[in-house]
């Protein structure tokens, strides 16, 4: 009888995380217009300075839609809107990208110092290569979309700059 009830009690636990799962509906195709989304790699000129990507959602038309964050490559990244440009963007700074200095010593209570790396946080989501899943809120409801395939501009090199002396 026992083994009965735990059999059941974890199927039932089972479907409960089944039906969470699968509560994400995701739209094929943009609620909002957007004219030509795209990526574009950067990185710093300064060393220590970093590197990344950065993703442009360029929105055709005035909406009440907000476009909140974009899972792209496996990263989540907020997005902010620019009404100059009519343009949702976002940057990515990979954490492993900047200049750590490291106390490296046999003795590892000398080494006390030191800031464990950076963990990311892992997105909900199974994505294919250069394939985009945005979450929106639309009059207090949050949807997501998808966008196959994003497209690469160019590598955008920022110029080197001296950095202040201390």
């Amino acid at each position: 009888m026992k083994k009965l009830l735990t059999k059941i009690s974890l199927l039932g636990i089972l479907l409960t995380f089944t039906q969470c799962a699968t509560s994400q509906k995701i739209d094929k195709t943009a609620p909002v217009e957007l004219s030509s989304p795209y990526f574009q790699k950067w990185v710093s000129g300064v060393r220590g300075g970093g590197y990344g990507f950065i993703l442009y959602f360029p929105v055709k038309s005035k909406t009440d839609m907000v476009l909140n964050t974009a899972y792209f490559k496996g990263k989540k990244v907020e997005l902010r809107f620019d009404e100059n440009k009519s343009l949702y963007s976002g940057k990515y700074k990979d954490p492993q990208s900047e200049e750590r200095d490291l106390i490296m010593n046999g003795d590892s209570k000398k080494e006390y110092g030191n800031k464990a790396p950076q963990t990311e946080e892992k997105i909900p989501f199974a994505l294919k290569e250069g394939e985009c899943i945005v979450a929106y809120t639309k009059a207090g409801k949050e949807g997501y979309f998808r966008l196959d395939e994003l497209p690469e501009k160019e590598l955008k090199a920022y110029p080197m700059q001296a950095r202040p002396r201390q």
